[in-house]
Formats: C-alpha cells, sequence, structure tokens
C-alpha cells in the first residue's frame, strides 16, 4: 500500500519556513484593514482529530487466507453460469458491491459473449435494461433500439409493463446511461419514473425502500462506494443471492476500510501540522469530509496516493473559497490571484498576514506532490498544477467580483465560470497525474484547454453545490447561483428553476455519458475518475450542504464507510434466510 509522498526540505526551507515565521514583510497590516468582515457562522468540526490519527488498521490481517480463497470461488461462479440473464444479475451484483475490478477479464468476456444475444431478452424487460446498462457502463456498443419491442403502435412503452416493478426499476436505471439524442431513453425514463412512483405506496416494506432508494438518486450517479455499503444490506435479502459473492464483498469493504483509516490519520497529522484550521478560524474546518469527497473518486486500495492529494487540495480549497467568498476584500483577493500566477516568495510580500499560511500551505503542498511525481512518474507536473491553482483563483475572483457589483451574470457566463469555480478541474488535475497512465497525464498537461469530461462532470458539481447552498447563500448575499441567474433571467420562481436545473443535469450527464462510455481517446481510469467526481457531488449535498453545514445524517454516513466495518457471516446464515 502506498504512503504518503515525500517531503521537499529544499522547498520548505526556501517557503515554508520564511513564509511561516513572519519575515516576510507585508504592505497590509490587520490595523490598516478599516473594511468590515463577513462571516458566515459555520458550525465547527465534527470530528476529533487526535481520535482518528490514532486509528488501528491491523483488524483484517488474519482474514487474507479466507478472502483469497473467496476470491477464487467467485471467478469460478461467473465462469460456470451459462443461463445469460443470470450471468447479467451476477455481473451487476460484483459491480455494486464495489469489487468488480478485482474480476475484469472474466467481465468482459461474459459481456463480450452475450453482447449479440438481446433477442433473448426481447419479453423481458428487466433482463434487457440490465443487458443494455451493463454493455454501455463496460463501453460495449449497444443501441437504445433494442427497446423498441417494449413499445406499442404508437410509439409508447406498452401498458403491461406498468406492473412490472423490478423491470420498472431496471428500466429507470438504464434510462440515465442515454447519450445525446436518444429520445427513447428519455421515454423509458418517464415512463418508469411515473409509474414506480405511483405504485410506491402499494409495495411491500423491501420493495418499497429500493424504490425509494432508486428514485431519489438514480444508480449511475450514485458513488461506487456508498452504493457498495447500501447494497451489501440490501443483497442480503436479494432472492437471487449468492452467499459466497456477499461473503467476499463484505471483507473486501472492511478491507478497504481498513485502508481508508490509515489514510484518514495520516491526513489528520498532516492537517493538525498546517494548523489552518487555527489561523483562519472564519473558514470551514472540513478535513474529513474532504477525505470523503476524495474517496468518492477514487476508492481503491492501491489509489491512496491520489487520495491523500485529493484530500489535501480540496481541503485547501474549501479554505480559499471561504477567503474569496466570505472574507477577503476585493483588494485583497486581487492581490491573491496576481501572487498565485506568479507562484512565488516576491508575491507572498504584499499579502495581507491572513492569507500567508494559505498561500504558503498550497506551494508547499503543490511542490511536495510535483517533486513525487517526478521521482515516481518521471515527468513534472508543477506548471500545469500551478495553471490549474491559478485559473481557480481567477474564477473565484471573477464571482467576488459579482458580489461586490451586485452583479447577476447570464446563465450561460455563470456556468462558463462555474464549472471551473466548483474547483474538479484542479482535483482531477492532481488525480490525473498519478493514475498511472503518464502519457496520458503528459498529453493532458500539453493542452491548452480543459477536455469535455472534465468540463462537464466539474458543471455537476457545480449544479448540485448550488442545489444545496442557494438559500443560505442568499441570505448571507453572497454571488448568485445559478437558480438565481436562472429566475432572473426567466422570470420563474424558485421551484421552477430547480426543475430546470434538474433537467440540465439530465443533459450534462449525457454528455458526460458519451465522453466516458463512448469512444474516447483517454484511459478508462480517466473515465471513471471523471464520472465519480460528478457523483460524489450529488451524494454530498444529497438532502443538504455536506460541506458547509454536514448533518447527523452525513455523519452516520461518513462513519459507515469509514469508521464501522459490517458484520461478517458465515454462510449457514445466509442459508437460513433463504
Amino acid at each position: 500500500m502506498a504512503t504518503c509522498f515525500g517531503a521537499s526540505p529544499v522547498y520548505r526551507t526556501q517557503t515554508r519556513g520564511s513564509i511561516l515565521a513572519g519575515n516576510v514583510r507585508c504592505c497590509a497590516t490587520s490595523a490598516q484593514i478599516t473594511a468590515s468582515r463577513r462571516s458566515a457562522n459555520y458550525q465547527p468540526n465534527l470530528w476529533d482529530y487526535n481520535s482518528l490519527e490514532s486509528l488501528k488498521t491491523d483488524r483484517m490481517k488474519e482474514s487474507h487466507a479466507n478472502y483469497e480463497t473467496l476470491k477464487q470461488e467467485v471467478k469460478q461462479l461467473i465462469r460456470k453460469e451459462t443461463e445469460p440473464a443470470k450471468k447479467l444479475r451476477l455481473v451487476d451484483a460484483m459491480q455494486r458491491l464495489g469489487v468488480a475490478y478485482h474480476f475484469d477479464g472474466e467481465i468482459k468476456e461474459v459481456l463480450g459473449s452475450i453482447s449479440k444475444s438481446e433477442s433473448a431478452f426481447k419479453e423481458d424487460v428487466l433482463s434487457m435494461s440490465l443487458f443494455f446498462r451493463l454493455l454501455r457502463e463496460n463501453s460495449f456498443p449497444v443501441s437504445q433500439d433494442i427497446f423498441s419491442s417494449f413499445l406499442d403502435n404508437n410509439g409508447t412503452f406498452k401498458p403491461i409493463l406498468q406492473k412490472d416493478i423490478k423491470g420498472l426499476l431496471s428500466l429507470y436505471e438504464a434510462s440515465f446511461l442515454a447519450f445525446d439524442g436518444e429520445e427513447l431513453l428519455d421515454k423509458a425514463r418517464v415512463f418508469s419514473s411515473k409509474h414506480l412512483t405511483e405504485a410506491k405506496p402499494t409495495l411491500d416494506l423491501y420493495q418499497k425502500g429500493r424504490v425509494a432508494h432508486t428514485l431519489e438518486l438514480p444508480l449511475h450517479w450514485r458513488a461506487p462506494r456508498l452504493e457498495a455499503r447500501w447494497f451489501i444490506d440490501h443483497y442480503e435479502r436479494d432472492d437471487e443471492l449468492e452467499p459466497k459473492l456477499l461473503q467476499f464483498g463484505i471483507l473486501h469493504f472492511n478491507r478497504v476500510q481498513t485502508v481508508h483509516q490509515g489514510e484518514i490519520g495520516r491526513m489528520s497529522r498532516w492537517w493538525k501540522e498546517a494548523a489552518l484550521g487555527e489561523k483562519l478560524t472564519f473558514a470551514r474546518d472540513r478535513l474529513v469530509e474532504c477525505f470523503f469527497y476524495a474517496t468518492g473518486i477514487v476508492f481503491e486500495p492501491h489509489l491512496s496516493e491520489c487520495r491523500e492529494i485529493v484530500t489535501k487540495v480540496f481541503a485547501l480549497i474549501v479554505h480559499l473559497d471561504d477567503v474569496y467568498d466570505i472574507y477577503g476584500t476585493l483588494e485583497e483577493l486581487v492581490l491573491f490571484t496576481d501572487a498565485m500566477g506568479k507562484w512565488s516568495l516576491d508575491a507572498m510580500q504584499e499579502l495581507p498576514e491572513y492569507m500567508r499560511p494559505i498561500y504558503a500551505t498550497i506551494l508547499d503542498t503543490t511542490n511536495e506532490w510535483s517533486e513525487h511525481v517526478l521521482k515516481v512518474e518521471g515527468w513534472d507536473p508543477l506548471p500545469w498544477l500551478r495553471t490549474a491553482w491559478h485559473d481557480l483563483c481567477k474564477a473565484f475572483l471573477t464571482e467576488a467580483k459579482w458580489h461586490y457589483g451586485s452583479t447577476i451574470p447570464s446563465l450561460r457566463d455563470y456556468i462558463e465560470n462555474g464549472w471551473m469555480s466548483s474547483s474538479g478541474p484542479l482535483m482531477l488535475h492532481h488525480v490525473f497525474t498519478l493514475l498511472g497512465e503518464k502519457a496520458t497525464a503528459k498529453a493532458l498537461a500539453e493542452q491548452e484547454s480543459y477536455p469535455s469530461i472534465v468540463r462537464t462532470s466539474s458543471m455537476i458539481f457545480r449544479l448540485c453545490n448550488d442545489s444545496a447552498t442557494h438559500s443560505a447563500e442568499l441570505e448571507r448575499g453572497d454571488a448568485p447561483s445559478s437558480i438565481a441567474c436562472y429566475m432572473r433571467e426567466n422570470g420563474a420562481n424558485e421551484r421552477e428553476a430547480r426543475l430546470a436545473m434538474h433537467e440540465l443535469n439530465i443533459n450534462v450527464w449525457k454528455k458526460i455519458n458519451k465522453d466516458a462510455l463512448g469512444a474516447n481517446p483517454f484511459p478508462r481510469s480517466f473515465a471513471d475518475a471523471s464520472m465519480n467526481l460528478a457523483r460524489i457531488s450529488h451524494c454530498i449535498y444529497q438532502g443538504g450542504d455536506g460541506l458547509g453545514a454536514p448533518d447527523e445524517e452525513k455523519k452516520k454516513l461518513i462513519k459507515s464507510l469509514f469508521l464501522e466495518p459490517v458484520q461478517v457471516k458465515d454462510e449457514k446464515v445466509f442459508a437460513k434466510s433463504l
């Protein structure tokens, strides 16, 4: 397992040591700053960093032999299954449990062998929908036209499908894999959503829970690690349960959890040493929530370093966002943005005292990471990462100017700036440097613009953020949101604006689907990280602002992922439940 990337003693001597020692002249002292400071009155941090730093991470070592045995038995399950529909359901369960990456070869073989077999499912909407979704999720070519057998002479879905709850669920999930222009899948989404909503009150408790989960957020928009935790409990009650697969899924979840616990401990130690929560008391202290977000982007055990750098970067972004949104004067923000473009100690001399710690930590962290990538991958991403930091600050500054000028931009202008100010591109830049795709990362660094999938996944981040934070930001008088821009531009009320933004989400996802799952020039790891950024954005802002105002539900969810192992059950327990 990878550990924290190495420090850079030379850079520490040149920047952190001199800057944080307070030996740099500052032209704007606190006494000179007369502008009133705003406060968002953010709630305090919910977590005890000392406890997180001391987490024990060796509780799963004794299960290694059983884990490897189960892994081989699961491989045999998928190899021996002959019925196409059962093969599909087995692959689906593997993906939902978050273990599919262990069986990539077997899954590709299964899907390849049945990719021309849609005729076998023409009377079975559940299997046909699953067939479509799994093929498209795994980048096999498949047409929406395979659903035409379920249409009547008027081109609408047959009424007989309305009572097939499992089939409707499967059809609904498949519809979110649509590309632009696939109107049949739009019809499928509307049809299945309508009839699932109508049927929900009449269902038994188990079915009602499944329908509620699906309608709340479709599977394709859910973060894989969160879905795995939910599906473990659901799969145990499935009438087609494969006990060995579930056992393996539970052991896998717990093993990955121990890896994440080690990372939380290291991140807590780093955060305490940086002490930004003490130096910038007006800002949100959200390290654990930032780690939760980073894990949503890449959860696999071998990507520890990616998670750790994204956690660090996001924690810095959250503080920086509060400098631009809440605390800084416009003059100070212009100075800081210019300093980020220069990336130097000389630029530091003109910054206010309170800005020094975050500036120093950004430079220090980015330079250390760049030296690490140079050592591991053989290329230096620093110019690329510096540009991404500067681009983010320029987008933040644009929003600050809107606020100070009481300006509500057009929705188009807001979105064009908003995908950048979401900070998604900056986080993905750091992820891409160490995904094991050196050629891809270098090719990205040589481009003058951001790839489409980075823009669109970051746009989802922005739209989700706006949905959760619009009301609070309106009360504080912050820069406008996409909802406010739409309301002003269209004379709409808030409900109408939210519905319009939901439709925009769906349309942006169609572009993501085409970029990630259609013919694209980038490796799948690149596409998955980009899609996962959009997915975790939905989840962290679902039901409220998981960064600005994380509640007990969000805390409970985070604990279930990182602090509470799933109870391991033997096969006899499963046998009794069947």
